[in-house]
């Protein structure tokens, strides 16, 4: 009988504290906003293809890929860098290859860094050490030294300030930019 009285005192005691400690008016502490700043999914070795009907538009291969998703603007990014293939129709395909990249794609943003080399389907080659493209306007930029290297060889264009270009950087500004241009002497005027 006394046992029986020992373990109803422990659990009115029990009980008694449950009661007071949920019931009491302070908060248990602010824990302030959620945060959500944080890989939703992680994926390893992927390699996604992206197509229009039967047409590939981009082949991307990496090493790890972060889906930021329960953020405001959700994000994708490649701390381990990407290697990328786009395609369009009757073309050679383009080539881009960094070393980070992040993508928000409700917004048209995509951002490149260290080791960037985009080679376009004409295959010239742009290297620098960080790009922007925006989707919406088809345009590339970057404050970064850029080189551009041409298919021919000979013309390499040199901007320590950066670039504003079309996505194809066929049409493009350079900013404080060197470099050299093929001069031939031999040049032969035919007049009639």
């Amino acid at each position: 009988m006394v046992k029986i009285k020992k373990n109803r005192r422990w659990f009115y005691f029990i009980l008694f504290l449950v009661i007071f400690i949920s019931c009491s008016d302070e908060k248990g502490g602010d824990l302030g906003e959620k945060n959500t700043n944080f890989a939703s999914r992680r994926i390893y070795n992927a390699t996604i293809t992206l197509t229009d009907s039967i047409y590939a538009i981009i082949k991307l291969r990496t090493p790890v890929m972060d889906e930021y998703e329960f953020v405001q603007t959700p994000y994708t990014v490649f701390p381990k860098g990407l290697d990328m293939d786009f395609y369009q129709k009757g073309k050679d395909p383009g080539h881009l290859k960094a070393d980070y990249a992040k993508i928000i794609e409700t917004i048209g943003w995509y951002e490149a860094r260290k080791n960037v080399v985009i080679i376009n389907s004409d295959k010239d080659t742009l290297k620098t050490n960080q790009i922007f493209w925006n989707k919406k306007e088809r345009k590339i930029f970057s404050k970064d030294t850029v080189k551009i290297y041409r298919a021919d060889g000979i013309t390499t264009n040199i901007s320590v300030n950066g670039i504003e270009s079309s996505e194809d950087f066929k049409n493009f500004k350079l900013k404080k930019n060197k470099g050299t241009l093929p001069y031939n002497n031999d040049l032969k005027i035919d007049s009639k």
